[in-house]
């Protein structure tokens, strides 16, 4: 997801959380049956949904059935699903047998009568109706969009990261478990078209007014990212040709804009292929080829729905002449969609690496000066008020800050400038894109990859900024000394044990010099120096100075 850049919107979620080293918050056990992994739950790998999806507009009613195809992983006699309480469950059908089944709040447990024998293949088809919970200001609260177009047509979109896809879809509605691959009957009022992840497979008549739009998708996908887009749309075809990895096709290109845009889109989707060829460079070849790449016109600002990136920012450049929407989202397919969080109190993988992405991409196309000075921008949105990592084991989507994105991002340009080599920092990134391609993971996974990329250990580096809400503060202090010579002073504050990073100073204008703070204080007496002469690199380092 994106949070809005530089002096925009302030993003804000829906429920809070206690944080080590933060405030707290009590949870009710309606966040941890969303959230936690009991044993309903753990029973069972996901393998594919099939969905048959009606959406009637003009009602703002869907209606339709979930086959969920199973791996069952342990013997259990009940499953938890997952389907928001505004939807009624009509019916959950194994076999040829109609399961009983019991509903509390948004949360459903079936009960098979009997136990289903680990190691075994099955699959649970479960149907459904309702009017589906509306957001009021997507992407951020979540929900289904219904709008109209400028000229009156039906314009329906859906975002649900934070909420959950059980807001519209029931499922197993946890980060931890994605589904191999997903195939989706659309089914629209006939003078629209229904688009979703994946490849178009075909078009039919659904009758009564209505067509039935089918897509599947050929990659494991998390439930978040299954996209539901309705509109009066012109498709826009086009193709990428790989440049830095071995392709044997082309990359499958495809836009559905709003007729009106046709023209409008034509052009400015055309940045598309440049921030394919960065992140290519930089991360490894775009994750979902044979799924393709696809910008989806949205009545919101946008979201990362793999291989299906909603788009809503009115075809607008910033003021470094790109589409931040593009730049931002798209990365999320390296960043959240191929490498997923296993929870979402590690979300920081998500918008950490997707914010830096960025400025890598201006680095890219514009050099290093200007990455610096987009670099600079992004740190007037950190704001230290709590830490980065969230609540395990709990529906948590409280953070107050955007800190997970642009302390995030500072974090890793922090990084960069602490490996110093730039050859081992880039290979190093894009070995992690490599190594997790299509994989989900967490922090401990982060912290052991680049502790061995870089043969340096970094988990107090990252025990501090992903841990502890404030930064590490570097005190020094100038005097001059009875025979004329100045003496510096300096040490680290605020940090946790065993934290421990060099940092660049200005000793002189002409003179630069890598200096290792420790807790206790240290002296150099470089007596050429002037106090106005000595500086800290902030601009290489997130920390905080303090001149004693």
């Amino acid at each position: 997801m994106n949070a809005k850049p530089l002096l925009f919107l302030i993003l804000s979620f829906f429920l809070g959380g206690f944080q080590a080293y933060g405030q707290q918050k009590t949870f009710t056990r309606y966040d941890y049956l969303h959230g936690k992994l009991n044993p309903m739950r753990t029973c069972i790998d996901v393998k594919q949904y099939e969905i048959t999806l009606k959406v009637e507009p003009d009602k703002k009613y869907i209606s339709g059935h979930n086959d969920i195809t199973f791996y069952s992983k342990n013997d259990f006699r009940k499953l938890q699903i997952d389907l928001h309480w505004k939807l009624r469950i009509d019916s959950v059908v194994y076999g040829n047998m109609h399961l009983p089944f019991t509903r509390d709040s948004s949360f459903t447990f079936i009960d098979f009568g009997f136990s289903v024998k680990k190691n075994q293949l099955r699959k649970l088809k479960i149907y459904y109706s309702g009017k589906p919970h509306e957001a009021k200001k997507a992407p951020w609260d979540g929900g289904f969009v219904w709008s109209k177009d400028a000229s009156g047509n039906d314009w329906v979109g859906l975002a649900c990261e934070g909420i959950g896809a059980s807001l519209w879809l029931p499922c197993k509605d946890h980060w931890s478990d994605e589904a191999d691959s997903v195939m989706m009957h659309l089914i629209v009022p006939e003078q629209l078209t229904g688009v979703s992840n994946g490849r178009l497979i075909s078009v039919l008549d659904a009758g009564n007014g209505f067509k039935q739009f089918n897509w599947k998708t050929g990659s494991t996908i998390n439930s978040y990212n299954i996209s539901v887009n309705i509109g009066h749309y012109a498709h826009l075809h086009d193709t990428y040709e790989a440049r830095f990895t071995q392709k044997d096709k082309p990359l499958m290109l495809d836009y559905y804009v709003l007729t009106e845009n046709k023209e409008k889109a034509s052009v400015h989707f055309q940045q598309v292929k440049g921030m394919m060829a960065c992140y290519e460079k930089y991360f490894g070849s775009y994750p979902f080829w044979d799924d393709g790449y696809k910008l989806v016109e949205t009545p919101f600002w946008g979201m990362e729905h793999q291989s299906c990136v909603a788009y809503g920012n009115n075809y607008e450049n910033n003021r470094y002449d790109f589409d931040f929407i593009i730049i931002h989202e798209s990365a999320h397919e390296w960043f959240g969609n191929s490498i997923t969080a296993s929870d979402p109190a590690d979300m920081w993988i998500h918008e950490s690496f997707t914010t830096y992405a960025e400025a890598i991409y201006v680095e890219h196309m514009m050099g290093k000066e200007t990455a610096l000075r987009y670099l600079k921008e992004q740190k007037r949105n950190i704001e230290n008020r709590e830490p980065m990592i969230g609540t395990y084991d709990v529906h948590y989507h409280g953070r107050k800050d955007n800190d997970i994105y642009y302390k995030g991002s500072w974090m890793l340009h922090t990084l960069r400038n602490v490996v110093d080599n730039d050859t081992l920092w880039f290979s190093a990134l894009r070995n992690f894109s490599l190594r997790y391609k299509k994989q989900i993971i967490n922090t401990a996974t982060v912290i052991r990859y680049f502790s061995e990329a870089t043969r340096m250990n970094l988990k107090p580096f990252f025990t501090q900024y992903l841990y502890k809400a404030g930064l590490p503060v570097l005190e020094y202090e100038l005097k001059h000394t009875e025979d004329g010579r100045m003496e510096i002073k300096y040490r680290w504050s605020n940090i946790v044990k065993g934290f421990e990073m060099p940092i660049r100073a200005t000793l002189t204008k002409d003179l630069f010099e890598t200096i290792t703070p420790m807790r206790a204080w240290q002296l150099i007496e470089p007596n050429y120096i002037l106090s106005d002469d000595f500086k800290i690199q902030t601009d290489y380092f997130l920390i905080d100075v303090l001149k004693r």
